[in-house]
């Protein structure tokens, strides 16, 4: 019975909702312009903002935390005294120096349904968790009472909007065209739905097979200057995730690289010369290359930030 109702929900939802397939069939968004409510089970359960509404309200560096195995050499305490991005399961990093982080991006359902503390423990920690519409619905299914702390913000891709049709490639190239804020690699139109760069939370982000790509685009969104990336291995260095818990099996990046991963940050080194922003990444032995991304070390990222900051 159960197969059938999925089935008849998919065939109701129609290919231009297709983006919806993974959310709980009791869960629904009505959306607004700066904010949605969270309905489940046909009630109106929180009011969640979208990522938009903090859009250009900080400045200065941020530090991205990403999950790669270079993450386990390295002492999160140094960064202290800077804003910090947490990405997918680097929660565990931070409470392990007792840190807490500024920011939290979640986007990958697998942590939403297989590291479960990862979601609590961001959200408790006070910081901006900026989650997808698959994983509100997972909370929903979960502990929706969590949807109460105030925190939560929406984050969605440039294609892939709850209770919004899905974008044609060809209408999205055609509005991307003379659009200063969207970046695109010509040589790859028919992936231009998820590989590129936007510098507008409101039209949503490029997903890019890889949670690292959403945090290169909001940092800048956000109004950061600065964004520095620890722990970008993107398998690089043959190992898993740092914490290797066997609960989330690791992205295959090697199969991703190519073209998603290598051509979003292509886009971003474009955009960082035409809008104005800096990005590097820390993980001397990551897939990325230094000629799209600079490799610099923790020291020298610190010297930077410092420097930044003192401005």
């Amino acid at each position: 019975m159960n197969k059938l109702i999925s089935i008849f929900r998919r065939l109701r939802l129609g290919e231009k909702f297709k983006h919806q397939y993974s959310c709980h069939p009791d869960f629904d968004i009505k959306r607004d312009a700066d904010r949605c409510t969270i309905v489940w089970k046909g009630k109106a359960i929180a009011d969640i903002a979208f990522a938009h509404t903090l859009s250009h309200q900080y400045t200065g560096a941020c530090f991205t935390v990403a999950t790669g195995p270079s993450l386990t050499e390295v002492d999160l305490k140094q960064l202290a005294t800077f804003d910090t991005i947490s990405l997918n399961c680097a929660i565990k990093k931070f409470i392990d120096a007792g840190l807490k982080p500024t920011h939290c991006i979640v986007v990958d359902r697998r942590v939403f349904e297989n590291q479960w503390a990862c979601i609590r423990d961001s959200i408790l920690s006070g910081a901006n968790c900026f989650f997808s519409y698959v994983g509100l619905s997972r909370i929903c299914e979960r502990e929706p009472e969590l949807l109460q702390h105030g925190n939560i913000f929406l984050i969605e891709s440039i294609s892939r909007k709850f209770g919004v049709p899905r974008i044609s490639k060809s209408d999205l190239l055609k509005e991307a065209a003379n659009d200063a804020e969207v970046f695109l690699d010509a040589k790859f139109s028919e992936l231009c739905r998820s590989v590129g760069f936007s510098a507008n939370l409101k039209k949503g982000l490029f997903s890019g097979k890889t949670v690292a790509t959403w945090a290169t685009q909001l940092a800048p969104a956000l109004g950061y200057q600065q964004n520095f990336i620890i722990g970008m291995d993107l398998g690089g260095t043959g190992k898993k995730h740092f914490y290797a818990d066997g609960n989330n099996a690791p992205p295959d990046f090697m199969r991703d690289y190519e073209p998603y991963i290598r051509v979003c940050f292509e886009q971003a080194k474009r955009a960082s010369s035409a809008i104005g922003f800096e990005v590097y990444n820390l993980s001397k032995d990551s897939t990325l290359p230094h000629e799209i991304i600079p490799k610099i070390s923790m020291q020298q990222a610190l010297d930077l930030a410092t420097v930044h900051h003192q401005k």
